[in-house]
């Protein structure tokens, strides 16, 4: 189930590409529904696999409610994420207000990110590993900033826009890295069990980090 899940978000994940050279910016809005909750799933059957399901229930409850903290304060104060505006009828949302597809984005991420960094540096210690991991997840959230905030339109985040912005969004992505860093201390992985260095989870974060290259030289290009 696992591997079948993994590689479904893989194949539409990639497939954004053809969206992006098909259609205009905001099309696709379900598109964007569907990779981000195809991502959450395999990153969280990932997590009952390697911690079982109560630990697994217990990582995705925490990291949920503190990525969804840090976009209700943003959406409140304007902080720490920056100069945020969500859109799009169609987005997934809670209660017709609340965004759920950024905090459901930043868990994908950083489960993905976990499980591919502990089978690439398994012999990291705890904080090590952590901080290998916030550097990952904070490198993949920042390469897909384009596609996400310039041409989806679900997550406005438009530094370019407004020279002044830059400094807030700077601020809100190491917000982001410093949450990740805590988070995936008390994420149930074993850095001892015997991981293929080409797993899923690598493959996973690989595919999407060239989707998101992919659609900001299509952005640039455009």
């Amino acid at each position: 189930m696992t591997r079948a899940m993994t590689c479904l978000a893989a194949l539409w994940t990639a497939g954004g590409v053809v969206f992006l050279f098909h259609g205009e910016a905001g099309s696709a809005m379900w598109w964007d529904v569907g990779w981000v909750l195809l991502l959450a799933m395999a990153a969280y059957l990932e997590l009952v696999g390697v911690g079982g399901l109560a630990k697994a229930r217990v990582f995705a409850g925490v990291a949920l409610v503190v990525f969804s903290g840090l976009v209700l304060l943003t959406v409140l104060t304007g902080w720490p994420l920056g100069p945020v505006q969500f859109t799009g009828s169609s987005a997934l949302r809670l209660g017709g207000e609340f965004p759920l597809l950024p905090p459901l984005l930043a868990f994908a991420l950083l489960g993905i990110c976990q499980r591919a960094m502990a089978v690439a540096v398994p012999d990291a210690g705890t904080n090590a590993l952590a901080a290998v991991v916030a550097g990952a997840f904070a490198l993949t959230l920042a390469n897909g900033v384009v596609f996400l905030a310039k041409v989806r339109l679900w997550w406005l985040w438009n530094p370019w826009g407004d020279g002044s912005a830059w400094g807030a969004a700077a601020f809100g992505l190491a917000s982001l890295g410093a949450a990740a860093f805590f988070l995936s201390r008390i994420h149930p992985e074993d850095t001892a069990l015997k991981l293929s260095r080409w797993s899923l989870a690598a493959i996973l974060l690989i595919v999407t980090n060239l989707v998101f290259l992919a659609a900001n030289v299509f952005v640039w290009m455009r």
